[in-house]
């Protein structure tokens, strides 16, 4: 849809925006690299020698980061073994399933790199949607879910089940589920939807090669990022959608991706010489080091780009191969510092998991057409699957609460904005200009992405950093808060620009 044209605001208006957002953020950039010798004062870690020439300890105290790397390291040859037999497969035997090239490669890598243990858990959850699928039935494949995820709470609990399988291989296959309940999910549901449909083919593309082939697919397997059902089959089903995978065979292309992985992985280790925002995620005390209110709003907006970039190489990897396999992974996340409605940071920031949200959980609750009331109802049974999905932890649950709250509103304050009504009334009883309004809007919206923004430092840090921040943004006095508004107004406007400048071309 082609976006509404914004009006014109002065130049010297935009130069004031770009101008408060690129010092914010060298500010905030500045206030954590000095802080960190503070940090290395007070905390009760020793923190390794980093690279030799950098001159600087490293913060290596970021869970997802540490398991990322061990899997790699430990996992490297198997990406290789994955590009060799596919490439092999596709030269010599062309007529070859790629599903069934796909399932024989991952559950060999699975045998060689697994205790038995993992490969019954892995095998079991495959199996059960599979079967279930058979059924047709959307509330068996909820219930089959829902088993599942109650099944790893209560292995997450189970010390004696870690200290067998040992922390990283735990660590990777509770990972490793957490995806495959997300296929088997998609898998079950989306091949009810299409006998239903009386869909064409559809004993062909539901068929137990392909769903293993989609189950067992080695690059996005434990690492992510999560692919539809739909994003896998119809490109190996569907010659015109075969022929929009440009990436296919292209090694050139493949190489380049994997390069801009790399060069992203070089950024964020050299960055964690610098900037010890990980160890101030678990470590209230080194937050509190900071003597500066926009030194604290560093370490949310900190955390938050660090994450990204962390998913930027995570994801970033997966795709790389699914494309060069002629499928259709989702698209690489966006930047955070170019989100400010935060319904983008779910539609862009992973894909995947939106599409599969909105498509098995909120489309089928509400329609366009529902009342207000219903689709409220629907996003909060969609906050209710991300809480479970990501763990029953108190932390996950304020972080789920703020992001549906959030949403809401913006969502409440985008269809008031959007009304004839509201628009008429500014014109011509308050008096404001298209420039004026398109102003106020950004105000309001601001209002709204200062609690969204925060609440990722819950996700992120838990519920002692996320808390403090928090109450540091709306307890810390007035003219902290204007201030923070007024930064918090230039970011909007800024992206606005940028996203409408993205849209039109």
């Amino acid at each position: 849809m082609q976006p509404k044209m914004k009006p014109k605001l002065h130049k010297s208006e935009l130069f004031i925006y770009f101008g408060v957002y690129i010092v914010y953020i060298v500010y905030e950039l500045w206030v954590l690299v000095k802080a960190r010798h503070k940090i290395l004062a007070i905390a009760q870690y020793e923190f390794p020698q980093g690279w030799s020439f950098l001159r600087s300890r490293k913060d290596d105290t970021n869970d997802e980061l540490y398991a990322f790397t061990e899997y790699i390291q430990q996992n490297w040859y198997w990406y290789l073994f994955h590009l060799a037999v596919v490439n092999i497969v596709r030269r010599y035997r062309p007529q070859w399933p790629q599903s069934l090239t796909n399932a024989f490669i991952c559950i060999a890598i699975l045998m060689l790199t697994m205790s038995l243990t993992s490969m019954g858990l892995i095998s079991s959850l495959i199996a059960s949607y599979f079967f279930v699928a058979k059924l047709q039935s959307k509330i068996f494949v909820w219930l089959l879910s829902i088993a599942w995820m109650v099944v790893m709470i209560f292995m997450k609990s189970n010390k004696t089940l870690q200290e067998s399988m040992g922390y990283m291989e735990f660590h990777h296959v509770m990972v490793s589920l957490c995806w495959c309940i997300l296929r088997g999910c998609s898998y079950s549901l989306q091949m009810a939807k299409s006998y239903k449909s009386g869909e064409q083919n559809a004993e062909m593309k539901y068929a137990l090669t392909h769903y293993l082939g989609y189950s067992l697919y080695f690059p996005c397997f434990t690492l992510g990022p999560f692919m539809g059902y739909h994003r896998y089959i119809d490109p190996l089903v569907d010659y015109k959608e075969a022929d929009l995978c440009v990436a296919k065979g292209n090694f050139k292309l493949f190489a380049w991706h994997i390069a801009r992985v790399g060069f992203w992985w070089l950024v964020l280790e050299i960055a964690l010489h610098y900037v010890y925002v990980h160890y101030m995620a678990l470590d209230i005390e080194a937050v509190k080091v900071l003597d500066t209110k926009f030194g604290l709003y560093a370490v949310g907006y900190f955390m938050g780009q660090f994450f990204f970039m962390h998913y930027i190489i995570v994801y970033g990897l997966g795709i790389a191969f699914a494309q060069y396999d002629g499928l259709n992974p989702p698209r690489k996340p966006r930047c955070i510092g170019l989100v400010h409605n935060y319904s983008d940071m779910w539609k862009y920031f992973d894909e995947g998991l939106y599409e599969f949200l909105f498509t098995h959980i909120y489309a089928e609750l509400c329609s366009k057409d529902s009342s207000a009331l219903r689709k409220i109802l629907s996003t909060a049974a969609t906050f209710s699957f991300v809480f479970l999905w990501h763990g029953h932890y108190w932390y996950v649950f304020v972080w789920s609460v703020l992001n549906f709250c959030c949403l809401v509103l913006e969502k409440i304050v985008k269809t008031l904005t959007l009304s004839s009504t509201y628009n008429d009334i500014m014109r011509h009883k308050v008096g404001l200009s298209e420039g004026g309004i398109q102003r106020l809007n950004a105000f309001l919206g601001s209002q709204i992405f200062i609690p969204a923004a925060f609440s990722n430092c819950y996700f992120i840090s838990g519920l002692d950093v996320g808390n403090y921040l928090m109450g540091e943004a709306y307890l810390g006095g007035w003219w902290n808060y204007l201030t923070l508004t007024f930064c918090t107004y230039c970011f909007f406007q800024c992206c606005e620009i940028i996203m409408h400048k993205r849209y039109t071309q």
